[in-house]
């Protein structure tokens, strides 16, 4: 059963979305209502009300009369999210460039360290995790709720792509990029910075193998860290 807050549904969907966009749930896993309800001490009513909301962000998927599954990206789906982030992301970092300020220069340089530190713990999951957290840390910055928002799911759907398409081994990061991208959101260049992003993201894109692949599984409760009952 899960510590802490039980009675959180916002707790819940966090821990089930984290485990989602930190590939812990691999694309295709069957979130079973049962073993979820088991696992987080909690009605069927709310632990539906949880997977309808996952759905609505893109992640999880709702299939009539099977349940539900960490969503898996088509091909066509991949080329559009990348398409999608080209463009918000690179209205959002313009508009980060234009109100910079101290608070912003902390925000960054705390999460380039947290992203060098993982890199030198030779932690991969957590390079893993940092690097996709640097683009929403940076869409956070923009003063725009919604396309930050928009951003979040186009985030999360990304590492789902990336889960089933990547062709690249998992640790590398393009940690200099984004140092990059950082120096030119202080300096006030948006568009220099915006140009960049474009082929931050091109090249992500670009490393992918936009094939079919097969289903993987793996075990909901050591995926969502709960300790055994």
């Amino acid at each position: 059963m899960m510590t802490g807050s039980p009675n959180d549904n916002n707790a819940i969907y966090g821990q089930i979305f984290d485990a989602i966009v930190d590939n812990k749930l691999l694309p295709g896993t069957h979130l079973k209502e049962d073993e979820l309800r088991d696992l987080f001490g909690i009605g069927r009513t709310r632990i539906r009300a949880i997977l309808s909301r996952l759905a609505a962000d893109h992640i999880v998927e709702l299939v009539a009369n099977r349940g539900a599954f960490v969503a898996r990206p088509s091909v066509e789906e991949a080329r559009e999210v990348f398409n999608s982030r080209r463009l918000i992301e690179g209205y959002l970092i313009r508009r980060a460039a234009e109100l910079r300020d101290d608070s912003m220069q902390k925000a960054l340089s705390a999460h380039l360290k947290s992203e060098q530190d993982a890199r030198d713990a030779g932690d991969v999951s957590r390079v893993i995790r940092r690097c996709g957290r640097y683009h929403q840390v940076l869409a956070d910055q923009a003063e725009s709720p919604i396309l930050a928002r928009f951003a979040r799911e186009l985030i999360a759907r990304s590492s789902l792509i990336i889960a089933i398409y990547d062709s690249r081994p998992s640790d590398e990061c393009e940690i200099h990029e984004h140092r990059e991208l950082s120096d030119l959101v202080m300096a006030g260049k948006g568009e220099e910075a915006a140009e960049l992003m474009t082929r931050h993201l091109t090249g992500i894109e670009e490393r992918l193998i936009l094939e079919p692949k097969t289903d993987q599984h793996n075990d909901l409760r050591t995926s969502l860290g709960l300790q055994p009952t």
